[in-house]
C-alpha cells in the first residue's frame, strides 16, 4: 500500500518571550519506520521543512512552512492513504484547516490520524474534520494492523487502538496494550527525512550544539502527574530499551549523517541508575567526539556525584529537573513526586561535574495561591545558590486529556475550543491576558508579576555568588553558541535584531 505521512507546521508567536522550535519528529519517523518494515510504500511530506522560510501570518501568529492547500497539493497521486501527526493541540485549529483541504482536493484517500493531541480530544477532532480514523496510544502496532486492513479491504473496526465515526456515532475501541520489547521496534526512518536541514535551521530540541539527531532510549512514565498528558497517551508504563542498541543507535547517526549532538527526547530518562551506568560506560567505550543533552526533564533522585561524573564523561552537556513549583502542596495536588533535598543535591552534583542544569517551572496551577508563589521564589534563590544555570518557567495551560483539563472542563472553566487549544502559545506572552489565565485566585497580572520575581530572584543571586556566569553569557552571545536556554533566548533576540537590518543573517554553526 502506499501512504503519505504528513509532518505539519506548527504555530508560533512572534511576540512570546520563549517559543517552541520544530524539531525533527520523532514519532512520525518510527511509524514511518514500522509501516515500511510492513511491506508499506511510505513517502513523507515534511510541510515544515517543504518551505522552511516561508512565513504565512493568521493573527497574531505565525507558522513556517507550506500552507494548507499547498500541502493538499503535493499529495502524491499514487497514494491511497495519507497520515498526519499531530503532537501539540495548539496546532490543531491549522491541521484541521489541512485535513479539509486534503479531503476536497482527494476524496479517495482514508485519512489516518495520530500524536498526542487526538489521544486528548478524539471525539472532538473527528467531528471538526473529516478524518477517517485515528490511532490512540503507541501507535506502531495499530497502525501496522490499520494498514494491513485497510490495504487487504478487510474490516477494521475490532483493532484495539482505534477511534473512528460510523454513522455519526463515536466509536473507540479498547486501548491497546503497550509494547513490551521496544528493542524490537525498528529505528527512526530519517531517510526519508532532511535531518542536515532542520540543524541548518536551527531546528531542534534543546540547545544547539552542532549536528543533531534525536535518541529515545526509553518509552513512557510510570508517574501520573495531572498536568501531563503522558497518563492519557502512554499509561502509566516506562519501558527501556537495551543500553547497547541506544548506543548502536547513536554511534549510526554519527557515522551516517556525521551527528554530533544527541538531544534525548524520553519523558522520564534516567529512572533507573543501574541502566544509565550500564549506558554510559558502554559509550565511553565507544569514543566517539560527540555530545548529548537531557532537555525535556528527568528525576533528581537517582543523580549522585557517580552519575553526574559518568555524563560529564561521556559528553552529556547539559541536564534538566522539572520541580515544577517550590510549594510541597502545589506539588502534591499536581502528583509530582519530588522532594526538594534530593533536587538540591543533583543540582550541585551535576554543576560540580560542568554540566548546565535548567529546571521546569510552571506558576499559574488553578490552586495556585500567593504563598505557593512565595515557596516558588524560595526555591527559585535555593536553585541560584546550587548553581542552576536557568529556569524554564510556563505560566499553567489545559492539555486535553489531563486531570485538570478534565476537571476544568466539568466546572464549565474551559471548552474545546480554539481559544483554550491556543491558550499554550500565548501564555508565552511577556505579559499573561486574563483570558489565558486559569488560576482561581490571583489574577493575570498578578501571575505576571510572580513570574518575573522568580526569575529575577533566580538570576540575581546566580550572578552574584558566580560573577563569571554573565560574562560567560555575553561570550556565547557574541559567538552565538548556546549551552543553556537563557543563551537561546539571548542569541534569539540578537538574530531578530540583526535581520532587521540584514534578511540575509543565518545562524552560525554551535558546537558546544
Amino acid at each position: 500500500m502506499q501512504i503519505q505521512l504528513i509532518h505539519p507546521p506548527i504555530y508560533f508567536n512572534p511576540a512570546a518571550v520563549q517559543a517552541t522550535r520544530p524539531s525533527l519528529p520523532l514519532g512520525l519517523a518510527y511509524i514511518a519506520a514500522a509501516l515500511r518494515e510492513d511491506g508499506h510504500q511510505v513517502f513523507v511530506l515534511d510541510a515544515a521543512m517543504a518551505a522552511p522560510t516561508q512565513a504565512t501570518s493568521e493573527g497574531r501568529l505565525q507558522y513556517l512552512g507550506l500552507r494548507p492547500e499547498e500541502i493538499a497539493a503535493a499529495i502524491d497521486p499514487n497514494v491511497r492513504a495519507v497520515g498526519i501527526s499531530v503532537l501539540f493541540s495548539f496546532t490543531w485549529p491549522l491541521v484541521r484547516r489541512i485535513v479539509r483541504c486534503i479531503r476536497e482536493s482527494r476524496p479517495d484517500v482514508l485519512i489516518v490520524g495520530g500524536g498526542e493531541h487526538f489521544n486528548g480530544l478524539p471525539e472532538h477532532s473527528l467531528r471538526e474534520a473529516p478524518l477517517d480514523y485515528l490511532v490512540l496510544g503507541e501507535g506502531e502496532e495499530t497502525a501496522r494492523e490499520l494498514f494491513r486492513g485497510l490495504e487487504s479491504d478487510a474490516a477494521v473496526d475490532a483493532i484495539p487502538g482505534l477511534a473512528f465515526l460510523r454513522n455519526g456515532d463515536y466509536v473507540q475501541t479498547p486501548r491497546r496494550a503497550r509494547i513490551r520489547d521496544v528493542d524490537a521496534i525498528p529505528w527512526p526512518a530519517w531517510d526519508l527525512f532532511d535531518p542536515k536541514a532542520y540543524y541548518e535551521h536551527g531546528y531542534v530540541m534543546g540547545v544547539n550544539a552542532g549536528m543533531a539527531m534525536p535518541i529515545l532510549a526509553t518509552r513512557g512514565c510510570p508517574y501520573a502527574c495531572t498536568f501531563c498528558s503522558n497518563a492519557e497517551m502512554w499509561r502509566r508504563c516506562w519501558r527501556a530499551r537495551d543500553p547497547k542498541q541506544v548506543a548502536d543507535e547513536i554511534e549510526h547517526y554519527h557515522r551516517q549523517y556525521g551527528a554530533v549532538s544527541f538531544p534525548f527526547h524520553d519523558l522520564t530518562a534516567i529512572l533507573r541508575r543501574d541502566w544509565m551506568l550500564r549506558f554510559c560506560e558502554i559509550l565511553d567505550r565507544r569514543k566517539l567526539k560527540i555530545s548529548w543533552q537531557l532537555p525535556v526533564g528527568t528525576r533528581c533522585e537517582v543523580i549522585n556525584e557517580e552519575v553526574a561524573g559518568w555524563l560529564q564523561q561521556t559528553g552529556c552537556h547539559a541536564i534538566t529537573f522539572a520541580p515544577e513549583s517550590g510549594s510541597e502542596r502545589t506539588r502534591k495536588l499536581v502528583g509530582k513526586r519530588l522532594k526538594e533535598p534530593s533536587l538540591i543535591r543533583a543540582v550541585r552534583a551535576s554543576v560540580r561535574h560542568g554540566l548546565a542544569v535548567s529546571n521546569f517551572f510552571v506558576v499559574g496551577f488553578p490552586h495556585d495561591t500567593a504563598a505557593d508563589m512565595r515557596q516558588s521564589v524560595r526555591l527559585a534563590f535555593r536553585l541560584g545558590l546550587a548553581g542552576a544555570h536557568d529556569i524554564a518557567l510556563s505560566i499553567f495551560f489545559p492539555i486535553p486529556g489531563t486531570q485538570l483539563y478534565r476537571e476544568l472542563e466539568a466546572t464549565g472553566r474551559i471548552t474545546p475550543s480554539d481559544e483554550t487549544l491556543l491558550a499554550p502559545i500565548f501564555s508565552m506572552d511577556a505579559v499573561l491576558e486574563e483570558k489565558n489565565n486559569f488560576c482561581a485566585h490571583m489574577s493575570a497580572a498578578t501571575i505576571t508579576r510572580w513570574k518575573y520575581a522568580i526569575l529575577l530572584v533566580f538570576f540575581l543571586t546566580q550572578f552574584i555568588v558566580r560573577p563569571w556566569r554573565p560574562v560567560q553569557l555575553l561570550w556565547h552571545v557574541i559567538q552565538d553558541k548556546e549551552t543553556c536556554r537563557l543563551d537561546i533566548f539571548l542569541n534569539e533576540r540578537k538574530r531578530r535584531f540583526l535581520r532587521r537590518f540584514s534578511p540575509s543573517v543565518q545562524p552560525k554553526e554551535n558546537r558546544v
